[in-house]
C-alpha cells in the first residue's frame, strides 16, 4: 500500500509539472513541417488561438490519473520484482537486478498507460484539427468505444509495451547508477538531496533519448485509429524529413523530463521515508 500512496503522490507532481511541455511534443510529434516549422510556432499557436491554460493543459485529467496509477504500478512492480530476484536469484548481481526490475516494471505499466495515453493525445490534437471542438475526455472515450469496442482504448499497446520495457530499464538502471556514484564521491558516503534530484532528472532524460522514435511512432498510431506501426513508420519517414521526424519534439520532450522525473524520483522516496520509513531496493 505504501507504494501505491507515494508512487501516486509522486506521480500527480511530475505530471503537473510536464504536461505543458507533452503538449508541444505531441502536436510536433503529429503534424507536418509546414503547420508547425519547430517548437516555438507550436507554443506560439496554443498560446494564440488556445489560452496558456486551456491549451497547454487541454486532456490533462486523464493522463493526471493515468500518471497516479502509472507510478504506482511502477514502484509496486519494481519493489516487488527486485525482492523476487533477491530472494530466488541471489547469482545476479546488483545491476542485473535492477536492469530486470526496471524493465518489469515498465511492461506492468504499459497496460495502464495505453488507454490514458490514447485519450491525451486525441485531446491534445484535437484543437488543431477543428478549433471549434467541444471535445471532453469522456466524450472522446465514448467515441472510442463506439467506434472500435472497449479493446479500441488499448490501440498502440505494442509500441507502448516496447517503450515502457526498454524505457522502464532505462529510468530505474540510470537513477540507481548516478545516486550510487554520487553518494561514493561525497566525503560522508551518504545520499544528498540534490543527489537523488540530479539522478531522477538523468533518468527521465535516459528513458525519453532512449525510447523517442517509439513514441512518435505511438502518437501516431493513437490518434488514427486506422493507421498501422508500418503505416505509421512511412508517413513519418516520408514526409517528416526523413530519420530526424522520428525526434520532432524530443527537445522539449527532455527539458521537461529532466524536472518532472527529478520531483518523482525524490517525492518518492521523500514520502516513503516521512510516512512509511521505507526506501527504494538496496543501490549498486
Amino acid at each position: 500500500m505504501d507504494d501505491i500512496i507515494c508512487g501516486s503522490a509522486a506521480g500527480a507532481l511530475g505530471k503537473l509539472i510536464e504536461y505543458p511541455f507533452d503538449t508541444v511534443k505531441v502536436r510536433l510529434q503529429t503534424s507536418s513541417h509546414d503547420v508547425f516549422p519547430d517548437t516555438l510556432s507550436v507554443i506560439k499557436y496554443t498560446v494564440q488561438k488556445e489560452g496558456l491554460i486551456t491549451g497547454f493543459y487541454k486532456g490533462v485529467g486523464s493522463p493526471l490519473v493515468g500518471a497516479m496509477l502509472e507510478n504506482a504500478v511502477l514502484f509496486v512492480a519494481y519493489n516487488q520484482t527486485y525482492k523476487i530476484l533477491d530472494q530466488k536469484m541471489q547469482s545476479l548481481n546488483e545491476l542485473s537486478k535492477i536492469v530486470l526490475s526496471g524493465g518489469a516494471a515498465g511492461s506492468c505499466a504499459s497496460f495502464v498507460l495505453t488507454p490514458v495515453e490514447l485519450v491525451k493525445c486525441k485531446l491534445q490534437v484535437s484543437n488543431i484539427q477543428n478549433p471549434n471542438n467541444t471535445n471532453t475526455i469522456l466524450s472522446t472515450i465514448k467515441d472510442v468505444v463506439k467506434g472500435y469496442g472497449v479493446k479500441g482504448l488499448w490501440k498502440g499497446q505494442s509500441s507502448t509495451f516496447y517503450r515502457e520495457c526498454i524505457g522502464g530499464c532505462m529510468w530505474f538502471t540510470t537513477y540507481e547508477v548516478l545516486k550510487t556514484h554520487l553518494a561514493s564521491i561525497t566525503q560522508d558516503k551518504k545520499t544528498k538531496t540534490w543527489h537523488s534530484l540530479f539522478s531522477g532528472a538523468m533518468a527521465g532524460i535516459a528513458f525519453n533519448a532512449s525510447t523517442f522514435p517509439i513514441d512518435t511512432v505511438k502518437s501516431l498510431v493513437q490518434i488514427d485509429h486506422h493507421m498501422t506501426i508500418t503505416q505509421a513508420i512511412k508517413q513519418t519517414y516520408a514526409k517528416k524529413r526523413g530519420i530526424q521526424g522520428f525526434y520532432r519534439g524530443l527537445g522539449i520532450t527532455l527539458i521537461r523530463a529532466a524536472p518532472a522525473n527529478a520531483v518523482v524520483f525524490y517525492a518518492y522516496e521523500t514520502f516513503s521515508s516521512l510516512f512509511f520509513s521505507k526506501n527504494l531496493p538496496p543501490t549498486i
